[in-house]
């Protein structure tokens, strides 16, 4: 869940320079202390975590706002997928959406296909992905909408380039909407094998949740979404959106972050509500996994292997 973390001596200077303001002249960062959760540091809290970078990812979708210097805040963001600053180069645009949105046809050019549409999102810090589509893999063929091909398209913009530690992929879709020429357990295995063709230095995690309408998160996962830590795609119709850089169906494909500047000033609603909708049904259901009775409701894989039973959802955006 989305928070910020800020050393203690960057937040009470920040506070301190502008609560004298008048309200219209105060910073974005400012108001975001006021209306987002907020984790202050001691100054021993944040050496142990330029110590320890890695810990960076038990909050992996928080931004960091760090007493350290630039280099090391740059090589944590980089390394760890997460969106780290130093106090003197604080930058906050990369949460501002600009209200990108791209309108396809069928069977019409947009573009390079997904990697037009991802421009203003794949270069933000990420270390997670989370597909909801019932009816991803309804479709086998490339005119209709297949969804494998465009999995790959998609992560092929998405995956950074460097990383450590384990990047999380989870793909949700319904298992009784599939086409007839697939098997749950060929999906998993396709999507693992997917992973190969990244040429990624990192592991990757493959996560695969089939759900069935008597799933008690079925109707709640209606709308196609693709989350990451700092943005969401938001797709009217389907995510199996392309054959190559042309529409299979006419809809729009709107990539937002966090937050518009309306938001911040409580004059509409923050993309991140709509993220936060995803994570929490799927962070509900996980946690009721192991009081389910009955588990014929969803099929589940890791990496390939289809699974009896799913213990909980691995996908670090569930913190």
């Amino acid at each position: 869940m989305f928070k910020i973390i800020i050393s203690d001596n960057i937040y009470h200077s920040s506070i301190s320079a502008e609560e004298t303001k008048p309200e219209a002249e105060r910073s974005l960062l400012f108001s975001l202390l006021k209306q987002q959760r907020t984790q202050i540091l001691s100054a021993e809290e944040t050496i142990q975590i330029k110590t320890n970078p890695e810990t960076v990812l038990k909050n992996p979708s928080s931004l960091y706002l760090l007493d350290i210097t630039k280099a090391e805040a740059m090589s944590i963001q980089q390394s760890y997928g997460v969106m780290c600053m130093n106090k003197d180069n604080i930058d906050l645009s990369q949460l501002i959406d600009i209200n990108d949105e791209h309108t396809t046809n069928e069977h019409e050019t947009l573009g390079n296909g997904w990697d037009t549409v991802l421009n203003s999102v794949e270069h933000l810090p990420s270390n997670a992905l989370i597909f909801t589509d019932r009816y991803l893999f309804a479709d086998a063929s490339p005119k209709k909408g297949e969804g494998f091909s465009n999995i790959r398209d998609i992560l092929n913009e998405l995956l950074p380039k460097k990383m450590l530690g384990e990047y999380h992929i989870t793909i949700v879709f319904d298992n009784e909407s599939k086409h007839p020429s697939y098997k749950f357990q060929g999906i998993a295995t396709q999507l693992n094998k997917l992973k190969q063709q990244f040429n990624r230095d990192y592991p990757i995690m493959m996560e695969v949740l089939g759900i069935t309408p008597d799933c008690s998160i079925y109707n709640s996962l209606h709308n196609r979404r693709i989350i990451s830590n700092y943005y969401t795609i938001k797709v009217d119709h389907k995510l199996a959106a392309f054959n190559l850089n042309k529409g299979t169906v006419q809809q729009t494909i709107t990539p937002q972050v966090l937050f518009t500047e309306d938001s911040i000033k409580r004059r509409s609603t923050p993309p991140l509500k709509s993220i936060e909708q995803v994570t929490t049904v799927l962070r509900e259901f996980s946690r009721s996994l192991g009081k389910l009775r009955d588990h014929s409701v969803y099929c589940y894989a890791v990496n390939g292997k289809w699974m009896e039973r799913c213990m909980g959802i691995r996908n670090r955006l569930m913190k």
